[in-house]
């Protein structure tokens, strides 16, 4: 019976032990990390396929026996096991792991880990970009991005710059790369809102973009709410700018003077007596009692301020951003500069668990004052100093009525400013409204909503009294413009973990809706202060325009992982625009990438000081659709380059008239690019080394391209498809930290190689690619930037004569010959060099102790030929007598005598053998390297910034542009794409104060 009983009592243990084993619980969960929770955690029971994955709350929910062990799993965070011992609710807080810690990326549509990605691209956080100082984040990317060259053309408050990404893939459409804010693209990127910048580059990165990806896209993430505390941030920044003239200088009146007599006595062939009377009739010595620095008087030191304010804050459920800014510039040409005003608010609303929704609020306004900085410029150089800008008693001379004035052009930028002005003004506005449902912890679907708003107006006014308004009676330019964009965006998106399995996909569709208009009216015969358009006597000209374009896009992406270590990626998109012609309005993009990260696997483990290393490639094609249209000596954008219209502007008997403006091309289709990059990340010591190479190979098809009709078709040029462009490329960037304790000591690296070259054109023939300068062509096999002109050959040393290459090519050898002339006409048009850099990039150093923080940040480019255009006016050997001269520099020398070997040819009084028409005497090497800031802050301790009742406080002080190294004979040697220099508003001298402080 005892025994009975003991079976009896065992096996009924036996069975609660099992029904205890398995008996199952519903949970729930939340991980977390130190910032907050985390989205994307993988939730696993151990030894078995049962799994979840975190919401965008960090929240889980799971059915699972009550003794499971659950794992949790995230890239950058140490894996966590937890023994649940029947509990039904959980709270885990995953740890970073130093060796996986990986920043997420955000690419647009998407955001991923750094380690997941199989493109190239690259991030650049706020703090990096907000060491110089200006309104403009594309400006802040010079030398800081691999393969992203920016150029500067001009250094005027406001002005764009050039951006190009590996290179410019196309020839007369536009070259800008694609901007795209908070995952929808478009949008009102104010630096202040800026939370960081992701530029991608290949065709893995950019094909889901791939109606306008060709030229590259920027990624642009502004700041958002944090659930807590409402903080507060506000900066000040203060400072002033000067002129920084490099290497350049002009002659004062003495210089000037001697000059000229030198070389009028020179010429002379009279009686020697009467050598001073001749020289003091066209020269007389009292010009010399007249010095006027004319750059001093269209120079100035401008003061620049940035104001900006941050809050931020909400809790788990409402979270929000706002921000305003203010920046005024004032330009160190008088007469220009900026007042900036932007305001931001960013919302996110979680209704529940599953579904959240986010808006964006963004405007800014701005006025520019743009009164006569090309005239001061101009004049600055040319003006003679024997002319005065201001009587005795400060009053600036009108050159008509004064009793001498020596130069050409009776022009005085100081009198015609005191009544003429030109400003602008520009207003825009943006909101966003997004949803975003979670069907379950995988599947979700979000729809994004952009509307834009824009309205600008241009007034330009020549006051009867000045030197200019005085041809038209009086002038008045008005200029109205506004335009509207509409975008929606809808993404239906997928990510599962199966085991060592994780795919994510995106089903994706967008509609973009693009209007503008504009209308501008002159007026002449305006009488003095009367500066409204009703008061003109005369309508010179009244035009406007009106465009609408549409897009509609549709796409799809896929990405796959295995065990954290393989890495695919492909993507399809469909694209139809309204700006091509009938036949083929739409074409398909697509792309490929894989990676492997290789210092994960086994064979790799035993190697300690190698942290990562990792293998991508990639090949896609993306698109172009921003036709660009060459009227009256500039390109703008054309919205119809498919259709054949009338333009409807011109008048024949008193009644409108209309004439052909356009010929119909159906056929006209997108340009395309097709892709490849190979690229390898390396890091070693724990991540203190970090280094990352690419190889770039791009290839533009199907150009769009303004190609010249003849004269007798009545029409200028029509766009067509023809040509090719090839753009190949190494990038290197490298990160190395190399202290690490109290002391830190960081170090930024990043250098590009790009060559590009025509590979095909319309009927293999020649272009101008400039029409406006002439002196570069698009020639198949050279680079499209090439100079095409005369070869200077120096100068006679038996004469001073100018002397220019003649090339011969002998018909039945081939053979060639080259020998010089004087005359320039005769002088043999060639190939003379090209405006692309050899390479470009930039170096970042940053040391800091405690508190105590210095940056400096160089950039550089080396081995671009660009044309200083300016030299032909005022390095001009006496061709024009009545404009400046510069001083001959360090190296150069004038001939004087029989034997004198000379940079530069004798000089003559009206010119000597039109040595001063474009030729490659005025190329010069464009190479620069610019210490183009230095900063040094003091942020103080915790401790002490309580004590005076604030969270945070950071004081600084900083310089922009305080040094610039080159050969360049101008002021600033930095150019856009197109590599000439003209009459330049050169980048100023920056020396900023700054004061940050957290409440």
């Amino acid at each position: 019976m005892n025994k009975l009983l003991l079976k009896l009592i065992c096996l009924c243990l036996l069975l609660c032990s099992y029904v205890a084993s398995g008996q199952t619980v519903q949970l729930k969960g939340t991980v977390s990390d130190a910032a907050g929770p985390l989205p994307g955690v993988t939730v696993s029971v151990k030894n078995s396929t049962t799994g979840a994955q975190t919401d965008n709350n960090g929240k889980f929910t799971l059915s699972v026996p009550s003794n499971a062990t659950l794992v949790f799993k995230l890239i950058g965070y140490t894996e966590q096991e937890v023994a649940l011992n029947g509990r039904s609710e959980l709270k885990i807080t995953l740890k970073e792991d130093s060796k996986q810690l990986e920043e997420v990326v955000v690419m647009g549509y998407t955001s991923t880990q750094s380690g997941k990605v199989s493109g190239s691209v690259a991030v650049v956080k706020a703090e990096e970009l907000r060491d110089v100082t200006t309104s403009d984040v594309d400006k802040m990317l010079q030398g800081k991005v691999s393969g992203v060259f920016v150029g500067n053309g001009s250094g005027q408050p406001g002005e764009k710059p050039t951006i190009r990404i590996r290179g410019n893939g196309t020839v007369t459409a536009g070259a800008d790369p694609l901007y795209v804010v908070d995952g929808i693209i478009g949008g009102i990127p104010n630096p202040n809102d800026v939370e960081s910048v992701t530029v991608l580059k290949d065709a893995a990165a950019t094909t889901l973009y791939g109606a306008r990806a060709s030229n590259g896209v920027v990624v642009i993430t502004t700041k958002r709410g944090k659930a807590g505390k409402t903080n507060f941030d506000f900066r000040i920044n203060g400072g002033f700018a000067q002129l920084n003239n490099g290497k350049f200088e002009l002659m004062n009146s003495t210089q000037l003077y001697d000059t000229y007599a030198k070389a009028l006595a020179a010429a002379y062939t009279g009686n020697p007596s009467g050598l001073n009377a001749y020289i003091e009739n066209l020269l007389p010595s009292s010009r010399k009692n007249v010095n006027t620095d004319w750059q001093d008087v269209a120079f100035r030191n401008g003061i620049n301020t940035n104001y900006e304010l941050g809050i931020n804050g909400g809790s788990e459920k409402t979270r929000f951003y706002l921000g305003g800014n203010y920046y005024k510039e004032e330009g160190i040409v008088v007469g220009s500069g900026i007042d900036r005003y932007s305001f931001r608010l960013n919302m996110d609303h979680n209704i529940n668990d599953k579904f959240k929704l986010s808006g964006n609020i963004a405007s800014t306004f701005q006025n520019k004052e743009n009164s006569s900085p090309d005239a001061a410029l101009y004049q600055s150089y040319t003006n003679l100093p024997w002319d005065r800008a201001f009587d005795d008693n400060g009053v600036p001379i009108d050159p008509n009525t004064a009793p001498e004035w020596f130069g050409r052009d009776f022009s005085n930028f100081a009198f015609e400013r005191q009544y003429n002005y030109n400003k602008s003004r520009d207003l825009n506005f943006e909101g966003v409204i997004k949803g975003e449902y979670f069907f379950t912890n995988w599947l979700s679907f979000s729809t994004s909503n952009r509307a834009e708003l824009g309205n600008g107006f241009n007034e330009n006014y020549n006051d009867i009294r000045s030197t200019s308004g005085s041809y038209t009676n009086g002038y008045l330019y008005n200029y109205n413009s506004d335009y509207r964009t509409y975008l929606t965006s809808n993404l239906l998106k997928f990510n599962r973990t199966f085991n060592n399995h994780q795919i994510d996909a995106l089903l994706g569709q967008e509609y973009q809706y693009n209007t503008d208009q504009y209308s501008d009216v002159t007026m002449n015969g305006l009488l003095p202060t009367l500066d409204v358009l009703s008061t003109g006597a005369q309508v010179v000209n009244s035009t406007g325009l009106k465009n609408t374009s549409k897009f509609l896009s549709f796409f799809l992406q896929g990405n796959y992982n295995y065990k954290g270590k393989y890495f695919f990626t492909s993507s399809f998109r469909r694209d139809g625009s309204s700006r091509f012609g009938s036949n083929n309005p739409y074409a398909n993009f697509y792309a490929f990438g894989g990676s492997w990260i290789a210092s994960e696997e086994d064979f790799m483990k035993d190697i300690s000081f190698i942290n990562l290393l990792k293998v991508r490639t990639s090949y896609g094609t993306t698109g172009n659709a921003e036709i660009r249209q060459y009227v009256n000596g500039s390109y703008s954008l054309n919205n119809y380059g498919g259709i054949g219209y009338y333009k409807v502007d011109a008048s024949y008997n008193d009644m409108t008239a209309a004439y052909p403006f356009q010929l119909e091309n159906k056929d006209l289709t997108w340009e395309k690019t097709a892709s490849f990059d190979f690229g390898i990340d390396l890091g070693v010591l724990n991540n203190r080394i970090s280094f990352t190479a690419d190889y770039y190979n791009k290839n533009t098809s199907d150009l769009l391209f303004n190609v010249l009709q003849p004269s007798n078709v009545g029409i200028g040029s029509k766009t067509l498809n023809v040509g090719s462009v090839r753009n190949t490329g190494i990038e290197f960037g490298l990160v190395t930290r190399n202290f690490t304790r109290d002391f830190k000591w960081d170090t930024e690296f990043n250098i590009s190689f790009n060559k590009n070259k025509i590979t095909e054109l319309y009927n293999d023939l020649p272009f101008a690619s400039n029409q406006a300068i002439g002196n570069q062509r698009l020639i198949v096999g050279q680079d499209m930037h090439t100079w095409y002109m005369r070869k200077w050959a120096g100068v006679d040393p038996a004469n001073g004569d100018p002397l220019w290459e003649v090339v011969t090519t002998d018909p039945q050898t081939g053979k060639q010959t080259v020998t010089t002339t004087n005359t320039y006409s005769k002088a043999t048009l060639q190939t003379v060099g090209t405006s692309t850099p050899d390479f470009f990039g930039g170096l970042r150093n940053t040391f800091s102790y405690k508190g105590l923080e210095l940056n400096a940040f160089i950039n550089f480019v080396y081995g671009n030929d660009i044309y200083n255009g300016n030299r032909a006016l005022f390095d001009s050997d006496g061709a024009y007598n009545t404009y400046n001269m510069m001083q001959l520099q360090d190296g150069w020398n004038r001939w004087e005598k029989p034997g004198d070997i000379a940079t530069h040819p004798k000089l003559v009084n009206g010119g000597n053998k039109n040595a001063q028409r474009p030729s490659s005497r005025f190329i010069e090497d464009g190479s620069y390297l610019r210490l183009r800031n230095v900063t040094l802050s003091y942020a103080l301790k915790e401790s002490i910034s309580k004590r005076i009742g604030v969270r945070s406080a950071k004081f600084s002080i900083g310089a922009d542009n305080l040094y610039t190294w080159t050969k360049f004979s101008g002021i600033d040697p930095e150019v856009d794409d197109n590599g000439s220099v003209g009459f330049k508003y050169p980048y100023s001298r920056k020396f900023i104060l700054g004061v940050q402080l957290g409440f």
